[in-house]
């Protein structure tokens, strides 16, 4: 399934930071199977591709795609929260 219909079937439309967001996501976890990434830590790969998408864009789609299941937000003990890819799988 492309990202464009993963997105669609969860009930949100196809947006270039939604899309950007989400292959950076699976490109990340394929290419050096790091899982967990903060907003910040997307945001700066988006900026290191010359994307032009504010860190309020990256917050609030990391936040509609945790409501939409597509990412899981786990929080460490400083507080921090960081997201990864919703494989079906709880640690």
């Amino acid at each position: 399934m492309s990202n464009s219909q993963d997105l669609k079937s969860t009930g949100l439309k196809a947006t270039f930071p939604r899309l950007k967001i989400l292959d950076l996501f699976q490109k990340v976890h394929s290419d050096t199977g790091n899982r967990h990434m903060t907003a910040e830590d997307v945001y700066r790969a988006l900026i290191a591709e010359n994307m032009d998408i504010g860190l309020a864009t990256v917050y609030r789609v990391l936040t509609q795609f945790e409501q939409a299941g597509l990412l899981e937000r786990h929080y460490f003990e400083s507080g921090k929260a960081v997201f990864e890819l919703n494989e079906g799988k709880h640690h």
